[in-house]
């Protein structure tokens, strides 16, 4: 029955009465009351459930400084001063009674904490809120606090829906002034653990240093063949090693080889419960917090040069026009020849600049990149949406201070690494959809959301043709590419993937829409990633003769959690990665208040303007542009001057005064200077695809 329907009179109902009439045990109920509050349809209040009355409204809670929070409706800002936030807490999902004349609003409710662990530090003997400046504070048992000192910041568990924060101490993190105490506060709010039980460590003294030659057996044997890693020059955790040569008929044999974990890490035991729990690898500025211990992650799983290593290779056949023949995947066992860096190899293969220890295996690189071109063209032909990495590298230096923000590009290396990654992981996907299976999804696009954001880029000078259908991704792929030399390409870009579906983990395979695969899974990263280690599992086990089908059908919930598992803490481990280098971004413009930058606007809400400048991120307020008063157009999403009638715009480049910047809240306020106007408006120059 659909619970909903009990509630189209508008009535108002108990529990009691709801489970005598939906005749669902309790639990289940519950869940899909739960559900349903969160989607903004019903609300409980007084032990009552009933239809969301029209001045209420599910949203997260925004900002929480200054002395309020705020969400938005219809572009509208909707403002929640501190005596009404109820315990609110940044990006919590909570219920609002709102009034559209004054635009306050008040937290009745909080539905769904962002967070259920925060960072308090130890001030005046009572626990504060870090980077909150509303200074909340939290109440824990005094027995717990008496274990701190003052400055010491901890890790807490909230307790409590609303009201008063209250909860417990569950780790002191360090002192304020200990040099690392910044990422490992990160870590933890994130729910990273970062140390390794006491079982985990015992279990790795039982693991060899060393590969034995009883474990060599049975194994394709590998170690003659020129195989070699390429990753960044600092990388550690090499998880993926590969080979290339022409066979007989001229057809290129690609190999990926990748580390065997599941050799070492066994199902069930304390190593597989921490890697289950940490979901993957973080890695924040130059730290990485590793899913396994680094005996495994940089020694005996590793693939470090000129010693034995066991892999599980996925060997390709493809031919001059990049169409897959045949291929094989197998227990192997490899000796890389090198570790190569992207930097090295994209001299050899962009500048024809070879340093003495690459001269044996220039003209192997040269195959790589010969297949990777092809491989390119495949893809695209295919419907691969190229939307650009927007990962950043944060220049630090030995003190830890950020000197500059670098948008790497993807060069050769990366590329034709990514591509052979790519094969390997949609061979291997391909092979096992027979079975119970995990693969790396990305659904279909919301036509209608598409439409909005492709009527909100017409509406600040996007001059794109009108599409109806974007159920094939050739239709995004080409219009991105007449994008591709625009000035403002990568706001452009930005706001069309804002459109899109994240990418996850599933145990249902519905294809992966960017990269244009009808199956595709995480194979190659074992080291790194829970998806990728839990495949390894499965291949060990579908290549077992004796697999029974009870063991196929038990492996349904155990896919289906691992799935949700890995891609919850992919996602924190974004936000980690994120928060990292806002933090940097922050405590860089720390030393420059007052100063001035050439920057660009990104984006204009009701409430302030998103700009960037040296790839830092900050914001305006209005107030805060210099010679007018500004007013927002909600149609145009532009910024008018009452006197001077000068419009601002996105993409406009500005000149940018630092007001202030707090590394603590991971923020940067600019100043929109006056000399900062151009001569005359300007549009976005986008031509028609």
């Amino acid at each position: 029955m659909d619970i909903k329907e009990l509630f189209r009179n508008n009535v108002r109902l108990t529990l009691k009465e709801i489970q005598k009439k939906a005749n669902l045990d309790l639990e289940t109920l519950i869940a899909n009351l739960k559900l349903l509050e969160e989607q903004g349809i019903i609300m409980e209040i007084d032990n009552h459930y009933q239809l969301l009355p029209s001045n209420y409204i599910v949203k997260e809670i925004k900002g929480l400084k200054n002395g309020y929070g705020v969400f938005y409706l219809n572009n509208e800002k909707y403002t929640i001063h501190q005596l009404d936030l109820n315990g609110a807490l940044n990006n919590d999902l909570c219920l609002f009674v709102y009034d559209k004349i004054t635009h306050r609003a008040k937290v009745k409710k909080i539905l769904k904490r962002a967070n259920e662990l925060l960072v308090a530090e130890v001030k005046d003997s009572k626990l504060s809120v870090y980077g909150n400046n509303l200074n909340y504070q939290v109440d824990v048992p005094s027995n717990e606090l008496k274990k701190s000192v003052e400055g010491n910041r901890v890790l807490v568990k909230i307790n409590n829906e609303c009201g008063n924060l209250e909860g417990h101490i569950i780790e002191i993190i360090g002192h304020k002034d200990d040099p690392d105490i910044d990422l490992k506060q990160i870590a933890l709010s994130k729910s990273f653990a970062l140390n390794f039980s006491e079982k985990a460590l015992e279990e790795l003294e039982h693991i060899p240093s060393e590969v034995t030659e009883e474990e060599i057996e049975g194994r394709l044997d590998l170690r003659d063949k020129l195989i070699y890693t390429i990753d960044n020059d600092h990388t550690k955790d090499m998880d993926d090693a590969i080979s290339i040569e022409i066979n007989e008929k001229g057809n290129f044999v690609l190999g990926v080889h990748i580390a065997d974990v599941t050799h070492y890490v066994k199902y069930g035991s304390a190593l597989f419960d921490e890697a289950f729990s940490r979901g993957n690898s973080v890695y924040m500025l130059n730290s990485v917090i590793p899913m396994l211990p680094k005996y495994l992650s940089n020694g005996i799983c590793s693939l470090n040069p000129n010693v034995d290593r066991l892999t599980k290779s996925c060997i390709m056949e493809f031919d001059q026009n990049g169409n897959i023949i045949d291929y094989k995947i197998v227990k192997s066992v490899i000796n890389s020849k090198k570790k190569m860096s992207y930097s090295k190899v994209n001299q050899v293969l962009e500048k024809g600049i070879v340093s003495e220890d690459y001269i044996p295996f220039v003209d192997n690189l040269k195959l790589t990149e010969q297949l990777s071109n092809i491989l390119n063209k495949t893809s695209f032909n295919r419907g691969y949406i190229d939307f650009q990495s927007n990962d950043l590298e944060v220049v630090l230096d030995e003190k830890n201070k950020p000197l500059e923000f670098i948008m790497p590009k993807q060069a050769t290396a990366e590329k034709l690494i990514e591509n052979f990654m790519l094969a390997a992981n949609e061979t291997v996907a391909s092979h096992y959809c027979w079975y119970p299976f995990i693969y790396r999804i990305h659904e279909m696009p919301d036509n209608e959301v598409l439409e909005e954001i492709f009527a909100f880029l017409g509406k600040i000078g996007c001059k794109i043709p009108h599409v109806k259908n974007f159920s094939n991704p050739k239709t995004i792929q080409g219009i991105l590419k007449s994008l591709i030399n625009d000035p403002n390409f990568k706001i452009i870009s930005r706001f069309i993937l804002m459109g899109m579906k994240k990418a996850r983990y599933s145990s249902q395979n519905t294809g992966h829409f960017a990269l244009a695969y009808e199956k595709y899974t995480h194979f190659t990263s074992p080291i790194r990633r829970l998806c990728d280690l839990m495949v390894h599992y499965l291949i060990d086990m579908y290549d077992n003769p004796d697999l029974s089908i009870e063991e196929l059908n038990s492996l349904e919930n155990l896919l289906l959690e691992t799935s949700i598992q890995a891609s919850y803490k992919e996602r924190k481990a974004d936000e980690a990665e994120n928060e990292a280098n806002m933090m940097k971004m922050a405590e860089y413009m720390e030393n420059h208040i007052g100063e001035e930058f050439k920057g660009k606007i990104t984006n204009i809400t009701s409430s302030k303007i998103y700009v960037e400048t040296n790839n830092i991120v900050g914001t305006v307020k209005f107030s805060d542009i210099q010679g007018d008063f500004f007013i927002f157009d909600k149609e145009r999403f532009t910024l008018t001057g009452k006197s001077s009638k000068r419009v601002l715009k996105i993409g406009d480049q500005v000149i940018l005064k630092v007001l202030n910047a707090s590394k603590e809240m991971r923020a940067i306020d600019f100043q929109i200077c006056k000399q900062s106007y151009l001569p005359k408006t300007k549009t976005l120059s986008i031509k028609n695809s």
